[in-house]
């Protein structure tokens, strides 16, 4: 029997047939079997570039669907995933590896006011003017597990823009509360240093900070050992051993030389210890790492106190302090502390100056948030040259707004106006803080715009 292929072949062949040959000779059985086979062929060979085709377009659509899962960094997968969580993030799904990467910055401008400053002290002197106060790029996560964690960050100078190694230290949790942290970090001594310039509640840190407190310490190469400070753990203290006050960025040299000051005492240090305890009755940790009560759900309290000493060829010097900070989930912030600093200057007359602070903040709502502070130093009277004051007082206050939706953004986008008055000016120039040097009045008038990605 011939299937119903192959007579549609025979009849197409025929005619086929007949067309070349004309209807003068009908066509022979074998001519037709012939045909048939050539027609066979033919088709054999269409059906065939059609699968082909289909095999063609079936391996380009893997190629685009495996083009797409690895453009979405294996999130689907596990393996890797990135966003924006309080900053940009690149972490493995399970948490061992993060990166935060970030850029910090503060751009300000800065009106200050000196009484007789000029001519020979019978002039007045203004100066105004804009500069980057801090633009900073960091780097922060943990490697291999979320107890070995990191800190990389870079500042770039007010004058010139040279970037220099501000933190670089690693941090490891060996048990739920003892850590070990190494490299280049702050001192943890006075609480207003050790919160970031970004989570204060003024334009910038205080006066007393840079004549006699943290300023002086600051950055510190060493290693310290943590206890505590982490979920319901109500203590915290830190205990480190250093280069000295200010090594940061130092070889393993002693930072002193053969040189002899003019007054004969090189107090420039070569080591150094330095400790902080912290006590919290109640409250959360986080709500610790800035001056705002905004985004506080609860009340906090912590008591803290911390102390360094240093050693020198010539002298050996010992700064400390006490503080408490209160916070309310209601808006109210207040922080106050004594400071002392005591330089036992060997084969000449000890010195031994003491300050104060208190500031308060409140917020009005959850964007603006008014504040004042006040902070005076006391110097040692022999140690300040005849006819100059030996008290030094500041006074501010100011104001913040949060930006974003009620003031979502916190400290990562916030804009802040502040006035300083000195009324006894300043011993020495603090251009960080606007401050420059003078021996009457002065008055300082800050606007600052936060950001940090």
């Amino acid at each position: 029997m011939i299937s119903g292929k192959k007579l549609s072949l025979v009849f197409l062949s025929t005619l086929s047939f007949s067309a070349t040959q004309g209807l003068a000779e009908p066509p022979s059985y074998e001519q037709l079997s012939q045909r048939v086979r050539e027609l066979e062929a033919k088709m054999e060979s269409i059906e065939s570039q059609k699968i082909t085709q289909q095999e063609q377009d079936a391996t380009v659509q893997r190629v685009l669907d495996d083009a797409t899962r690895r453009s979405q960094l294996l999130a689907n997968n596990g393996a890797l995933t990135a966003g924006y969580d309080n900053g940009f993030f690149i972490q493995t799904e399970d948490g061992a590896f993060v990166l935060r990467p970030s850029v910090n910055a503060q751009f300000r401008n800065v009106t200050t006011f000196r009484q007789n400053a000029k001519g020979g002290g019978s002039e007045d002197d203004i100066q105004n003017g804009f500069d980057w106060r801090r633009v900073r790029f960091r780097f922060d996560g943990n490697v291999f597990s979320k107890d070995l964690t990191y800190s990389f960050v870079w500042d770039t100078n007010r004058q010139g823009g040279a970037v220099t190694l501000l933190d670089a230290w690693v941090q490891y949790q060996f048990q739920k509360d003892w850590a070990l942290k190494l490299g280049q970090f702050k001192a943890s001594v006075f609480q207003e240093r050790n919160l970031s310039g970004f989570a204060q509640l003024a334009v910038d840190r205080s006066l007393l900070d840079s004549l006699i407190a943290g300023a002086i310490i600051d950055r510190v190469q060493g290693v310290s050992v943590i206890y505590g400070g982490r979920g319901s753990n109500p203590l915290r203290a830190e205990l480190a051993f250093h280069d000295g006050a200010n090594s940061r960025n130092t070889n393993f040299q002693d930072t002193f030389d053969s040189s002899t000051p003019p007054d004969g005492i090189d107090d420039r240090t070569d080591w150094g210890a330095a400790g902080r305890v912290e006590w919290k009755p109640f409250g959360d940790w986080k709500s610790y790492k800035d001056f705002s009560a905004i985004g506080n759900k609860t009340d906090l309290l912590v008591i803290g106190a911390g102390g360094n000493i240093d050693g020198a060829p010539s002298a050996n010097n010992f700064y400390g302090t006490v503080d408490a900070q209160w916070e309310t989930a209601g808006g109210l912030s207040v922080f106050g502390g004594l400071f002392v600093r005591n330089r036992d200057r060997r084969g000449a007359e000890d010195f031994t100056d003491y300050g104060g602070l208190i500031q308060a903040g409140y917020l009005l709502n959850k964007q603006w948030e008014v504040f004042g502070r006040y902070d005076v130093t006391k110097f040692d009277e022999d140690s300040v040259a005849p006819g100059l004051e030996d008290t030094i007082s500041e006074f501010t206050a100011g104001v913040n707004y949060y930006l974003g939706e009620n003031g979502k953004y916190q400290h990562r986008a916030k804009i802040t106006f502040d006035l300083v008055y000195l009324p006894d000016g300043s011993p020495s120039s603090q251009d960080s803080l606007g401050i420059l040097g003078s021996t009457e009045e002065e008055w300082v008038l800050r606007g600052q715009f936060q950001l940090i990605l």
